[in-house]
């Protein structure tokens, strides 16, 4: 019978059975009486299975919960390994806490206070979440005991070092908390994780899978709030945080192509802290976006453009298509922030996508002829370059038009160029390098008539290099010239 208990946690385990054993003693703490819990741990393809690793440990344990051991011989994912969790658990609440994390002794029932009067979506805090055991004994030092749940606990409340700066961040909230929902130590009515119908597989490896579903808890109208009580400490463990980070990025892609929406592209675009300032910036913009600086409206004095047009496989403009040729076929796609009124012919489907074009939903090279209009100048440069080098990454040819709408701005929009200046600074740009200068594209111009032109913009080769390199190997000079 369902709803036995007030709390399931789920935890999903492969090859961690002593940081799972760890997670368990601390569940043994739990302030929460012990009837009103169980914990449900799904084993996806240990090398050696952690059933009876698990039940030695838990008969040490006093008081006892309630505990389920589930194994998947062969590892389906930790997306597929926490489904099946839920669908054995029977509590009202699902506790979705990793195998690495330990407990704070109050942290089941911050979540099921948490949920007490309203239905939302709660996360807690989790201390050094990216710490190796070598920079945990190097900050920390190595005289922790990971086994007394209790003790590291206590520690922790007198440890700078642990306390999550996300107890100040997440303070104000914001509609883009949902990207804040981490399954490393977060709660959901089962009712609520039923109803959306749990995790999606749609992702190859860990990272971001939690996050597609806090935004599709918030899209049925619950929202990710923040419990700072419900604490855990995670247990450092040795990671390729590069190879981590790139992963993240593939997998916001595949978030993007689920979801193009101006708020998914921001949070892939900028990451979870810094959107949380340039959503309600972008949003701003959008709204106050004059379609007539980003319109086709001069198009047609530039026959050359339009002959590629003519001839194009598919098309994607990004800009308003107003304007756009009556003799030309309508565009394949459209990418641009403001819900335009044209339509495309009878019979033509046209894919509409209302971003700003940081992250744009197609794979390489997917579209023959990309052009982009005076809605180019809307952005600050190091911004322009982003969205100029994701044209070049999706379209085998780039035409940067100038002069084509009917009033095109004069300068950046500067409210968000303020903004983007502030927070366009993803943490992860040292590992994933991001186009920032005009230089880094080849722009030659092919066509002009007046005040109206056409330029083919393609990515240059770019050197990059770390110090240590720069240094050893400095590159050849020009002869100084003469002086006059």
């Amino acid at each position: 019978m369902r709803g036995d208990v007030d709390v399931s946690v789920v935890t999903a385990v492969h090859n961690r059975g002593v940081a799972a054993r760890n997670v368990l003693r601390s569940l043994a703490c739990q302030t929460l009486p012990p009837e009103a819990f169980e914990v449900v741990f799904v084993d996806d393809g240990s090398e050696r299975p952690l059933a009876e690793e698990l039940a030695a440990e838990m008969a040490t344990l006093e008081p006892t919960f309630k505990l389920r051991v589930l194994r998947h011989d062969t590892a389906r994912g930790v997306q597929e390994a926490r489904n099946a969790g839920a669908a054995q658990a029977d509590g009202n609440v699902l506790v979705f806490l990793d195998a690495d994390c330990l407990a704070h002794p109050g942290l089941l029932q911050a979540h099921l206070d948490a949920h007490t009067g309203r239905q939302v979506a709660v996360c807690g805090y989790t201390s050094v979440r990216e710490l190796t055991p070598a920079s945990w004994r190097l900050l920390l030092g190595d005289d922790w005991d990971f086994g007394d749940p209790v003790g590291v606990a206590d520690r922790m409340e007198r440890t700078p070092l642990l306390h999550d700066p996300l107890c100040e961040l997440l303070a104000d909230p914001r509609p883009s908390d949902w990207a804040f929902f981490w399954t490393h130590n977060v709660s959901i009515p089962r009712w609520a994780f039923e109803q959306v119908g749990g995790f999606k597989s749609d992702f190859p490896a860990k990272g971001v899978e939690d996050i597609e579903m806090g935004y599709r808890l918030a899209r049925t109208g619950l929202p990710t709030v923040f419990a700072p009580a419900a604490k855990a400490v995670h247990q450092p463990h040795d990671r390729l945080r590069g190879r981590d980070i790139v992963q993240d990025r593939h997998n916001e892609q595949i978030l993007v192509d689920m979801y193009p929406t101006l708020e998914v592209e921001a949070v892939c675009s900028y990451d979870i802290v810094r959107s949380r300032e340039l959503v309600p910036a972008i949003q701003r913009f959008a709204r106050a976006l004059d379609p007539a600086t980003s319109d086709c409206a001069r198009l047609e004095e530039l026959p050359g453009v339009c002959a590629r047009i003519a001839t194009a496989g598919n098309v994607l403009v990004m800009g308003d298509p107003a304007g756009w040729p009556t003799g030309l076929r309508p565009p394949d796609a459209i990418c641009f922030p403001v819900d335009t009124r044209e339509r495309p012919e009878p019979g033509r489907e046209t894919a509409r996508l209302p971003l700003l074009g940081t992250r744009i939903p197609y794979p390489d090279d997917h579209f023959e002829l990309g052009l982009v209009t005076d809605y180019w100048r809307s952005f600050p440069e190091r911004t322009l370059s982003r969205i100029l080098s994701e044209l070049a990454r999706t379209c085998r040819n780039v035409v940067l038009l100038s002069g084509v709408s009917a009033a095109p701005l004069q300068q950046a929009d500067p409210a968000l160029a303020a903004a983007l200046d502030a927070y366009d600074h993803p943490y992860w740009e040292f590992t994933v390098r991001l186009r920032r200068e005009l230089h880094e594209f080849e722009i030659v111009e092919r066509e002009r008539a007046g005040t109206t032109a056409a330029f083919d913009l393609c990515e240059r080769l770019w050197e990059t290099s770390d110090l240590r390199t720069a240094i050893s190997a400095p590159p050849s000079r020009r002869p100084a010239q003469a002086s006059a």
